[in-house]
């Protein structure tokens, strides 16, 4: 049985009101090593509070610690610190979840006009993971941040549903179970992991200037050991682009 837990990076509107990208990216793992995942993920958060006074309550959030808006609890570290807390994320993620993989869809917004993104993106993802559990002959179950519930519960029923879809091999969700689960991402630090993978993905894709010298446009690179590319040999990174 295995976990797939999934958050996301990017508005799924229409360009160019839109952002240019939707991006998804879900971490896989085993039923029978969560609990040793969860243990490696609290001992790297009480690093992060010795080395930079970070709470362990305070949810990580990289767009936040990039540049403040919401999050109050930031304002008392340094811009430098707070990438550097990206930067010691980025590092651990692959040693923590060294058994795991990692699923990611990057769809560039302008090249789908005619379509539902969010519905694209999610139907490659679902369709993937799927792929995955019939690889591993077994089961999973998809475990989301708190967002668009219904429209993502409605697509994933019709996918159940029907054959007639834009899955590979044109299968249904045949070793998913169970509708989606939802969880706010302050109150999991899985979710707040697929948020780094996330974020750090759109960071490799639309590099920022200002942020160059802190390599933050580096740091998706440093998941690639536990990146599933079956889906997508023929890029570098496993990463579903169309």
């Amino acid at each position: 049985m295995y976990f797939m837990y999934v958050d996301e990076s990017g508005d799924p509107g229409k360009a160019p009101l839109s952002s240019p990208h939707f991006i998804l990216s879900g971490l896989i793992i085993h039923v029978n090593d969560w609990d040793d995942y969860l243990k490696k993920l609290k001992v790297f958060r009480v690093k992060i509070k010795t080395k930079y006074g970070f709470s362990l309550r305070t949810e990580i959030h990289s767009a936040e610690l990039i540049r403040i808006q919401k999050l109050a609890e930031y304002k008392s570290i340094r811009k430098s610190e707070r990438l550097n807390i990206i930067k010691d994320y980025c590092n651990e993620l692959p040693i923590i979840f060294d058994k795991a993989s990692v699923i990611n869809v990057c769809l560039t917004i302008k090249n789908y006009q005619e379509e539902d993104i969010f519905n694209l993106a999610w139907s490659k993802l679902l369709g993937s993971f799927n792929e995955y559990l019939i690889k591993k002959q077994s089961y999973g179950l998809v475990i989301s941040d708190d967002t668009s519930n219904a429209k993502l519960l409605s697509l994933q029923r019709k996918l159940n549903q029907s054959s007639l879809n834009n899955l590979k091999k044109e299968r249904s969700l045949t070793n998913i179970i169970e509708d989606t689960f939802f969880r706010q991402s302050n109150q999991s630090y899985f979710l707040q992991s697929c948020d780094v993978i996330a974020h750090m993905l759109y960071r490799m894709e639309y590099p920022k200037g200002s942020l160059k010298k802190f390599g933050i446009e580096l740091q998706f690179k440093k998941f690639k050991p536990i990146l599933e590319k079956a889906d997508s040999e023929m890029d570098e990174f496993g990463i579903i682009r169309k």
